[in-house]
């Protein structure tokens, strides 16, 4: 992790490189959003239920789908290591998701880049 910049920015950052492979933006949801006391951040990628279905069928356990295990270890690791938080990744289908967890809070891991436009010096402008 670089120390140059704070976990929450690297993790934002971390949520971008969900989204760039999945199509999807994943949230950040759990205690870390609430309280100052908590012991992992957790990250939900929430895919549509198809979508969920062709990559993993119906099994909603990492501990059972060896594939599914597999990408939500190294995507833990990889948001571990850029951000120096103990990240809980994992991937949910979206009917699922929202049975269970649908009343919680949600926090898009979103980055907003600015536009040429919002870059442009007007004083620079002849």
């Amino acid at each position: 992790m670089s120390t140059g910049m704070p976990a929450g920015i690297w993790l934002q950052k971390f949520g971008v490189i969900v989204r760039d492979y999945f199509g999807h933006v994943p949230y950040q949801v759990g205690s870390s959003l609430t309280t100052k006391q908590w012991r992992d951040v957790d990250v939900r990628l929430i895919l549509p239920d198809d979508e969920y279905a062709e990559r993993f069928g119906s099994v909603h356990a990492s501990y059972v789908h060896k594939g599914l295990a597999a990408i939500t270890l190294a995507f833990s690791a990889l948001a571990k290591e850029m951000t120096g938080l103990p990240v809980d990744f994992q991937i949910q289908p979206q009917t699922w998701a929202n049975e269970h967890y649908g009343s919680h809070r949600r926090s898009a891991l979103i980055e907003i880049a600015p536009t040429p436009r919002d870059c442009h010096d007007d004083e620079a402008t002849p």
